[in-house]
């Protein structure tokens, strides 16, 4: 039979331990009404501006673009921001949580590649003579060589539609070991590797 005083005692063995359990679902009930972070959306930057054609000028700038194709891989189909840890494990691929593309990196290249064609134009259409292109975008991806050293990597097959193939792959270091170092390198390689891929297209 149990006694008065040994009823006290469990009771005050019982009101701590409830006491902590009601804490713990408080604070759990917090942290589910807690909005999640709202993720950074990134893209290549603004169009580059569009100039006045100049009468007898050529260059990459006016190349009619009469028909393009992008594709991209499955693991490079949507809009996630891809990283690897090489010095850890260069076969797995991880993606930032809070930062993210607008969209497939294989349409942000389409699209800054159709703005960089048509740029010198100031129509539009572009200047200079047709091409078809079709690109395969390899890679577009950050890669950490040591914790807080890192390079991009945009690789991509071309081929044009009267048989040329080519093959472009730019690495660029970025300059600080986050999701917005990525963007800045990866948006400095994809203009200098779009660059050199309208030159070759028209030449």
């Amino acid at each position: 039979m149990v006694t008065m005083m040994e009823k006290q005692r469990m009771g005050r063995r019982v009101r701590p331990i409830a006491i902590g359990l009601l804490a713990t679902l408080l604070l759990g009930s917090c942290a589910l009404n807690r909005p999640a972070p709202v993720p950074a959306v990134y893209d290549l930057g603004p169009a580059p501006p569009r100039v006045a054609a100049v009468a007898g000028s050529t260059g990459a700038t006016g190349l009619n673009l009469a028909a393009l194709e992008v594709t991209a891989p499955p693991w490079l189909a949507g809009p996630g921001l891809v990283y690897r840890l090489a010095y850890r494990d260069p076969l797995r691929r991880e993606l930032y949580r809070d930062s993210r593309w607008a969209a497939a990196p294989a349409a942000l290249l389409a699209e800054r590649l159709r703005q960089r064609a048509a740029a010198g134009t100031g129509t539009g259409t572009g200047t200079g003579r047709a091409v078809a292109l079709r690109l395969e975008l390899e890679a577009f991806e950050q890669v950490f060589v040591a914790p807080e050293r890192s390079e991009v990597r945009v690789r991509l097959r071309a081929w044009t539609g009267e048989g040329k193939a080519g093959v472009f792959d730019l690495q660029r270091p970025a300059a600080t070991p986050d999701a917005a170092g990525a963007v800045k390198a990866l948006g400095e390689a994809s203009e200098e590797l779009i660059g050199q891929l309208l030159a070759w297209a028209g030449g």
